[in-house]
C-alpha cells in the first residue's frame, strides 16, 4: 500500500530520483516532430563527426521512426552531406548508444 503510493507520486512528476541522462534523452527524442533532429557532439577519441538523430518525415507510413546519422562539422554544425548509420523506432537504444559514448548535445 505505501510503495504504490510513492510510485505514483513519482509517475506524477511528483518528488523523487531525479531523471538519468538516458531517460532526459528519451523524453527529447519522443518530443520530436517528423522533420526534426537533434545534434550530438562525440568525444574526439570517435572522431571528429557530429552525430545527428533525425525524425522520419515518413513515418508511420514507410520506415522507421529515426534515423541516427553522422555527419561532418561545418562550423561546428552538422554538414549537409550524410551517412545513416542505423534506424530504430524505439528511443531507449539510441539514448543507451549516446550515453555510453559521453555524447555532448549541440546547442
Amino acid at each position: 500500500m505505501f510503495g504504490k503510493k510513492a510510485k505514483d507520486s513519482v509517475a506524477e512528476g511528483g518528488a523523487g530520483k531525479p531523471q538519468s541522462p538516458r531517460d532526459l534523452l528519451i523524453d527529447k527524442f519522443e518530443q520530436l516532430t517528423p522533420g526534426q533532429e537533434i545534434a550530438f557532439h562525440l568525444p574526439e577519441m570517435y572522431g571528429p563527426e557530429i552525430i545527428v538523430v533525425a525524425a522520419n518525415k515518413d513515418y508511420p507510413g514507410k520506415g522507421h521512426r529515426y534515423a541516427v546519422q553522422s555527419a561532418n562539422p561545418v562550423d561546428g554544425r552538422p554538414g549537409a552531406k550524410r551517412n545513416t548509420i542505423w534506424e530504430a523506432s524505439k528511443t531507449r537504444p539510441i539514448a543507451d548508444w549516446l550515453v555510453l559514448r559521453n555524447a555532448e548535445q549541440l546547442s
